[in-house]
C-alpha cells in the first residue's frame, strides 16, 4: 500500500528564543494569530523547545522553553515564512532570535489523513 498523497508540503519551524525573550509579554497576542492558523490546518504541531534536563511534565515547564518548534502545511517555503512573519513572535523582535530562525521542507511519513 503506498502513502496517501499530501496536498500540501510540510515544513519544520525551529525559532529559538533570544536570550532574555520577553515570551510571556507577547503570548496572548501569539495564541490569538496561531489558532486560526491551527482551525485552517497549516499549524499541524507546535510547542516549545525545552533543555536536556527538563520534561513535559515538569510543573514550571513554560518557565523552561528556550524557544518554538512548529509543524506547518504550506504550498511552499515562501507562504510557510510569510505566516511565521505574522507572528507577534517575530514581528516584536523580543522573543524569537529571528537569525536563528529555520523553516526546513520536511517528509511527514505518517500524516493525519482526513
Amino acid at each position: 500500500m503506498s502513502p496517501p498523497a499530501l496536498r500540501k508540503n510540510y515544513y519544520l519551524v525551529h525559532a529559538p528564543d533570544l536570550p532574555n525573550a520577553q515570551r510571556g509579554k507577547h503570548t496572548p497576542k501569539h495564541v490569538d494569530y496561531s489558532l486560526p492558523l491551527v482551525k485552517s490546518g497549516h499549524m499541524i504541531a507546535a510547542g516549545g523547545i525545552l533543555p536536556q534536563t527538563a520534561h513535559s511534565s515538569d510543573a514550571d515547564v513554560a518557565d523552561k522553553i528556550l524557544g518554538t518548534f512548529l509543524l506547518v502545511q504550506a504550498d511552499t517555503v515562501e507562504q510557510a515564512w510569510e505566516r511565521l512573519k505574522g507572528d507577534t513572535f517575530w514581528t516584536s523582535g523580543e522573543v524569537w532570535d529571528r537569525e536563528k530562525v529555520t523553516v526546513t521542507p520536511v517528509y511527514v511519513g505518517a500524516p493525519k489523513v482526513e
